[in-house]
């Protein structure tokens, strides 16, 4: 990771075009300073193997050091409001019961019976006790046992230690996170410096609007990686160009497990002739095909000579503050309308920024390279004065479904619908390669790809050191 460098300072591999900073200059507000520094990666330019995304061995090596021993979004607070109420968690044959206890802490158990090894949860949903349907073990809700229905047969159980494993578990802003690792270190020494970032965008009184998966034919980091750059948004979401500065775009290395790209969004792609781009005609395109900012009509129309950016961070921060009772006179321009993404390794992203949020979630699946699981997540303020909404239930759709089936997610249903038509190709183009084909990640725009196999490697060394040091 290299240190964060002054705003305005050019390098070598950056679109020639206007730079994100420079766009902030012109907005004539100030962001915040996280958004006015930049923190490029430094990574070494080496080619990517193919293998890596198509071969079942390289996926049981990352599935034992990477999704065992990393910190996962599992679900948010309010799926678990009240004591006994219990969220399912699984990845790569881990199985983790996220469980609200009496005093309104949260335990992560493991999601196994003690006696013959049965889940104990297989839907979530209320639990006054966690009983095996096999044979009638019992477990309190803090993981203590309750009932053994033959403690004549078992002498050498002793109930008083007979307890479900606990797993690590913590949260932040509602996100509760969990660890397979019972040597995990504490979640705050890797989330950093989300935190700090999301400060001040309320993270914590979002309500889940909406939550869609579907099961994606792409290893998971390709997934992964058609989210967090940019470069691909010219060929493979062409109707955003007139409005979506795509190869403007900053990308920041911002610990070992944070990164993020911002995209400004009220300006014309540099990819794309935008000759003929009037100020309005670009407002008009761009509300014509979803601006989250509002509606373009009589009453929120532009004013004579105003600039799209600063038109859309009108108008949003006028409906935001209209929907939410929350003063947002001081806030920026870029919190208002530009794409702000956050990722958490290994497969967790979330948006930045004022108003709504946007998620997603990828986990491997059932043990194949060539799958994946994609979740997208939608995180709304509830209106001002009203309590949160209760949070939509999981639609997971069929393989033969659309995103655009799932409606919750209104246009960006056919933008996810677009990405995925790239994946399958993704997949079955680098099983062509063969085992000596490699992949040629970019130097700036596809850096983030390049730093999530950094990070992969990085957890592989660390676990064959310690199964070294065990042996």
């Amino acid at each position: 990771m290299a240190d964060g460098i002054d705003a305005g300072d050019r390098r070598s591999d950056r679109c020639p075009a206007i730079s994100y900073q420079e766009l902030l200059e012109l907005d004539g507000d100030r962001a915040p300073d996280f958004l006015r520094m930049e923190s490029p990666a430094d990574i070494p330019l080496e080619p990517v193997a193919a293998s890596r995304y198509t071969s079942a061995d390289f996926l049981k090596l990352e599935t034992a050091a990477v999704w065992h021993r990393s910190w996962q979004f599992a679900c948010r607070e309010d799926a678990i409001p009240q004591p006994g109420d219990c969220h399912l968690y699984e990845v790569a044959g881990k199985s983790a019961i996220i469980v609200r206890q009496a005093d309104g802490s949260i335990k992560a158990l493991q999601n196994a019976c003690l006696h013959r090894g049965r889940k104990l949860v297989t839907e979530p949903g209320h639990k006054p006790q966690l009983k095996c349907p096999y044979h009638g073990f019992a477990w309190k809700i803090d993981g203590s046992l309750s009932c053994n229905p033959a403690p004549w047969d078992f002498p050498q159980v002793d109930e008083s230690c007979f307890s479900l494993p606990e797993l690590a578990v913590d949260s932040w802003e509602g996100f509760v996170f969990v660890n397979f690792d019972r040597d995990a270190p504490p979640l705050a020494s890797v989330l950093h410096p989300l935190p700090e970032h999301f400060a001040g965008w309320n993270m914590a009184d979002c309500y889940q609007a909406a939550h869609v998966g579907k099961i994606v034919p792409a290893n998971w980091k390709a997934a992964v990686e058609a989210f967090i750059e940019s470069f691909h948004v010219t060929c493979t979401h062409p109707q955003l160009t007139p409005y979506t500065g795509d190869a403007n775009s900053q990308y920041d290395i911002l610990s070992d497990h944070v990164c993020r790209f911002i995209t400004p969004l009220g300006t014309p792609s540099p990819l794309i002739d935008s000759t003929s781009f009037t100020p309005e005609k670009l407002i008009d395109y761009w509300f014509a095909n979803g601006s989250r900012a509002g509606n373009v009509d009589d009453e929120n129309a532009p004013r004579p000579g105003e600039q799209p950016r600063a038109f859309a961070a009108r108008l949003a921060r006028r409906n935001w503050s209209e929907k939410t009772g929350r003063d947002l006179s001081g806030v920026s321009t870029a919190e208002l309308i530009d794409a702000i993404s956050y990722n958490f390794f290994p497969g967790f992203s979330v948006w930045g920024g004022v108003g709504s949020h946007i998620g997603y979630r990828w986990r491997p699946w059932e043990g194949r390279p060539d799958r994946c699981l994609m979740e997208v997540f939608l995180w709304v303020l509830p209106p001002a004065g009203e309590a949160k909404p209760a949070p939509a239930s999981f639609n997971l759709l069929a393989e033969d479904q659309s995103w655009s089936d799932a409606k919750e997610l209104g246009y960006l249903g056919g933008v996810y619908n677009q990405d995925q038509v790239n994946l399958r190709p993704v997949q079955e183009g680098m099983e062509a390669m063969g085992e000596d084909g490699v992949l040629t990640f970019s130097s700036y725009a596809e850096s983030r790809c390049r730093n999530l196999h950094r990070m992969i490697d990085r957890y592989i060394a660390e676990y064959q050191a310690r199964r070294e040091a065990r042996s």
